[in-house]
């Protein structure tokens, strides 16, 4: 379980609280749990579903990659061929400068000085051709239950007309994950959540997401986030004064 303090509209505090067996009932007010074990309606709270892929690193390697697709492993000789090197471990602040350029082509909210907060628990990976850093991993990392969690992924790619580096680049994203799944399985995880699964979606985007998590095989898993009814609320007020 990992436990991270934050403030909503920069003045409420709470927490947020990671890989939890079941929300505590006091923690209505300031607590917020993502990726619960457990799928009971708790008063307090609102219940919401949330699906992510994992993978059983525990496994040996070779059977690891044997449910990785076809495509997968080609791409991820051809990453290595192309020149494609990986790097585990890099400072924060260049991921924040890498990810804010990346959300700019893709419209996302950038990444600001609270992500800093995770600092005790990220662990940041990357790839670099030519040179360049052309993807970088954000991970967060539970030493309890042996578990990290891909919180953000960023490529170049979408910045380049080039459709020859386009592939690279997409083959580089291949390699990455594969040699942090090395990583971490190095380090004594046994599990390796790719960062949530859109669920019975029908957004052409989300699918393509999906087709490339289905794409290293692993599981589909069920878990559960339950929202404070003090930041329901306070979400509520938002709507409505504008805030």
């Amino acid at each position: 379980m990992i436990q991270i303090n934050n403030r909503a509209m920069r003045i409420v505090p709470y927490t947020v609280v990671w890989f939890a067996a079941k929300p505590n009932l006091w923690g209505c007010f300031l607590k917020y749990y993502k990726q619960s074990k457990s799928n009971e309606e708790v008063p307090g709270y609102r219940r919401e579903d949330f699906y992510t892929k994992v993978i059983d690193i525990n496994e040996s390697l070779p059977v690891i990659e044997a449910n990785f697709d076809k495509n997968t492993n080609y791409e991820i000789r051809r990453a290595v061929k192309d020149g494609v090197t990986t790097v585990m471990g890099t400072s924060i602040k260049k991921f924040i400068d890498f990810y804010n350029a990346f959300a700019v082509t893709k419209g996302l909210k950038n990444l600001n000085k609270s992500f800093y907060k995770y600092k005790p628990h990220v662990f940041i990976t990357k790839a670099i051709y030519q040179d360049e850093d052309v993807v970088m991993h954000a991970y967060i990392r539970d030493n309890g239950s042996q578990r990290v969690r891909l919180l953000h992924s960023a490529s170049l790619f979408r910045n380049e007309n080039d459709s020859q580096l386009r592939a690279v680049i997409g083959r580089a994203n291949r390699l990455l994950h594969f040699e942090d799944i090395r990583f971490f399985k190095q380090q004594g995880f046994k599990i390796y959540d790719l960062g949530g699964y859109a669920y019975n979606t029908s957004d052409t985007e989300l699918l393509k997401i999906n087709k490339f998590k289905d794409s290293f095989g692993g599981s589909l898993l069920q878990e559960t986030d339950y929202l404070p009814i003090s930041l329901t609320l306070l979400s509520f007020l938002k709507k409505v004064f504008r805030l």
